[in-house]
């Protein structure tokens, strides 16, 4: 009876130790589930009031009692979005954006593929510095190079056009783009490039036919950043763009903005209609930028 009561003690402290390692685990993971339930409600909390406002006159924003009466529509307004088109000429603010944005696209594709091809593939002399030069200016603020960039546009005659927001992207598309594009290359054997040479390929063949259906995701993971930029970008077009029929869509909205008041119902559905491309890019192409972000940031 002795031995049973010593055999049955330890299995039944292993049994409890278990037990409250379970549980320990148990409220650990709740506690982390819960952390990121509120975080991702105050992400998306915006959008949600966004969408509230945009379907509010001006008069029930302005009699609204609190936060909460403001939150909730007493009545839905869905008359907002399709008076967003008569507001403004917004097709046209939209349609220059798609320009724009998809030219920027290209030009930081395939330029900063180029690049990255010649620092990760090419021996060349001073190559090195160059790349040195390169890294140093994503040390550099934005707003240095605002005043010098915009004086240089200006003698060139380029103000009150869309080249200054679509040359940068032939000219290299970026450095952070260059480098994510590069460690992809560097990945890729030297036995690939070397064996078209051998069968009398080009550089611009192997760069083209080779090197470019290899590095599809990061391709498309630069792709999305640059859409995302080019098309939420605000502040270039503000400098560079002074004409209305030449503006950008995040132009365009400053319209229901004024000196004494803003039409918050009309923005709100405007913004959340110039919205539409960027979820429909993340809803099609997650999977590509997932693929990208891992296989770029993997060398080797």
């Amino acid at each position: 009876m002795t031995n049973t009561e010593e055999t049955l003690q330890p299995n039944t402290e292993a049994l409890a130790l278990r037990r409250k390692k379970k549980a320990k685990r148990v409220t650990y993971v709740t506690l982390i589930h819960l952390a990121l339930i509120v975080t991702s409600l105050l992400f998306v909390f915006p959008l949600i009031w966004m969408v509230s406002v945009s379907l509010q006159s001006e008069e029930e924003m302005r009699l609204a009692n609190g936060f909460w009466d403001m939150l909730v529509p007493n009545e839905w307004l869905w008359s907002n979005y399709p008076e967003v088109f008569k507001a403004i000429p917004f097709m046209r603010y939209f349609k220059n954006s798609a320009i724009v944005t998809s030219l920027t696209v290209l030009g930081t594709v395939v330029s900063a593929s180029l690049v990255s091809y010649a620092f990760s593939k090419l021996r060349w002399p001073g190559r090195n510095f160059v790349y040195t030069v390169m890294l140093t200016t994503m040390i550099l603020p934005g707003f240095i190079l605002m005043i010098p960039t915009y004086k240089m546009y200006s003698k060139m005659g380029f103000v009150d056009t869309w080249v200054p927001l679509i040359l940068p992207a032939f000219l290299g598309g970026g450095a952070g783009n260059i480098i994510l594009i590069q460690q992809f290359f560097m990945s890729i054997p030297k036995e690939m490039s070397e064996a078209a040479m051998i069968d009398g390929a080009r550089h611009t063949t192997i760069w083209l036919k080779i090197m470019l259906p290899l590095c599809a995701p990061v391709l498309a993971t630069v792709a999305i950043f640059s859409f995302l930029f080019s098309w939420n970008d605000y502040l270039q077009p503000l400098i560079y763009v002074n004409s209305s029929s030449k503006q950008t869509i995040a132009q365009g909205l400053r319209a229901f903005q004024s000196q004494t008041s803003t039409r918050w119902g009309l923005l709100m559905a405007g913004s959340l209609i110039s919205m539409i491309p960027n979820l429909l890019l993340f809803v099609f192409c997650q999977r590509f930028f997932l693929e990208g972000v891992k296989a770029g940031s993997v060398k080797g």
